[in-house]
């Protein structure tokens, strides 16, 4: 009756067969990140990045990762990091960073293995489950050329000198960056000059120009404002006529400064308003907008003669 132990040991065999993984129960999920599978040579680093989502209350035995340090003969582990974050379903998902290098000086190109991280999770009550991480098999190549045959191999193989870099001509870069160079040399000059900057500070003074900065501060100021501004505007008449200025002198002042000849009328009525503010009625007829813009014209046309 041998069948019985050989019986008792399939119903056993059968049993563990359907018994749940309880890693499968607690690690919900398993996935690697990793570079490019080839092209790897002596030396080189790489990471490979785990993330592991665990049900709770069982959580990531961090102790159990493994420390920095040899793994093979050929490969380190030069750091392991550890992010934990919220993941689906209430799980908690950490992401394990492992970074290593690779010592295996080929002599041919050859697959080579990281061994899998194992993943140890444990609950409060003492309870503990255990996995492995996915493994990472990459193709190693060798650093030195093909060896050459006993009848001597083929120049191709042999180290070659470096590439010289070509050197392309700057020539028409250099007259451009020249050429912008002047031009903005050029167009500072203009605006200093046109602005009186040193050095053309010392060029005779724009009368106009001083008094259309006063009347942009005193003619929205009131009715005495307005008077100061028309005073201001005044004194600049007087000195581009080198004297006073009066009403009556107008046609031989805009005869001798043609510039200011299309500003005539406006030009009458403001000496028209500014007699009837300082010995008329006391009004200013022209408003405080016209002035400051009679102001401005007359400095544009000082500017331009």
């Amino acid at each position: 009756m041998r069948w019985r132990p050989l019986a008792a040991l399939a119903l056993l065999a059968g049993a563990s067969a359907l018994a749940p993984d309880p890693a499968a129960a607690q690690i919900l999920d398993r996935s690697m990140t990793a570079p490019r599978p080839f092209g790897v040579i002596l030396g080189d680093v790489f990471t490979l990045k785990t993330r592991v989502d665990v049900a709770p209350p069982f959580r990531l035995d961090a102790s159990a990762l493994p420390k920095p340090g040899p793994v093979t003969y050929w490969l380190d582990l030069r750091s392991i990091e550890i992010r934990e974050e919220s993941g689906p379903n209430g799980a908690t998902r950490y992401e394990i960073a492992a970074e290593y290098q690779t010592f295996y000086a080929a002599l041919e190109a050859i697959e080579q293995t990281v061994p899998p991280v194992k993943l140890v999770v444990t609950a409060e009550d003492g309870r503990r489950a255990e996995a492995d991480g996915a493994s990472w098999s990459f193709i190693t190549s060798p650093l030195r050329p093909i060896v050459a045959t006993a009848g001597g191999g083929s120049s191709a193989y042999s180290i070659r000198p470096d590439a010289v870099p070509a050197r392309p001509s700057l020539r028409r870069s250099e007259i451009a960056a020249a050429a912008a160079g002047a031009a903005a040399l050029l167009a500072l000059g203009l605006l200093a000059w046109s602005r009186a900057w040193p050095p053309f500070h010392k060029r005779p003074a724009r009368p106009f120009a001083v008094a259309a900065r006063a009347v942009a501060r005193q003619a929205r100021n009131g009715e005495a404002g307005w008077r100061g501004a028309a005073l201001s505007l005044h004194r600049a008449f007087d000195a581009a006529a080198g004297r006073r200025l009066l009403g009556e002198d107008l046609a031989a002042f805009l005869a001798a400064r043609p510039s200011f000849a299309r500003l005539e009328p406006t030009i009458r009525d403001f000496f028209e308003a500014s007699r009837q503010a300082f010995f008329g009625a006391g009004s200013t007829p022209m408003p405080a907008d016209d002035l400051l813009s009679l102001s401005k014209s007359l400095a544009s046309a000082e500017r331009a003669s």
